[in-house]
């Protein structure tokens, strides 16, 4: 899968704060937007639009972000699909630990998404 035949990105969120504003940077990478909440089957529809990425809201409060990250990276096709984590709390450790693969701490400026996004298709380019 690359950039060139997939441009999808997924953004997997349960606050209408974030998502929205996941849109706005996403719009603004110029890549495709699928949408999901937190509760979703957020591993089937990963699966069937095979996102170049996936944004996912992970609250400590809230074990759904975790199960969903949990689920994706336990099966074997969702799994290659990188992982953006995102937190309010300090769970770089730990959402590293559960198989995210780049932690970004709210609130996220449009650079620091960005420069994420950009080392996640960069690594894709080079495998």
């Amino acid at each position: 899968m690359n950039q060139i035949t997939n441009n999808r990105i997924m953004i997997v969120g349960g606050d209408s704060h974030f998502t929205y504003l996941m849109q706005q940077f996403v719009r603004t990478s110029a890549h495709l937007i699928v949408m999901a909440n937190l509760g979703d089957d957020v591993l089937a529809m990963a699966k069937g639009n095979k996102p170049v990425a996936i944004v996912l809201e992970v609250d400590p409060s809230e074990a759904v972000g975790w199960r969903t990250l949990q689920a994706l990276k336990a099966d074997s096709q969702a799994a290659k699909i990188p992982v953006i984590a995102c937190s309010w709390q300090d769970e770089e450790a730990r959402s590293h630990a559960e198989g995210a693969d780049i932690y970004l701490r709210m609130p996220i400026l449009y650079t620091d998404f960005s420069a994420a996004l950009g080392n996640i298709l960069a690594k894709e380019q080079n495998e």
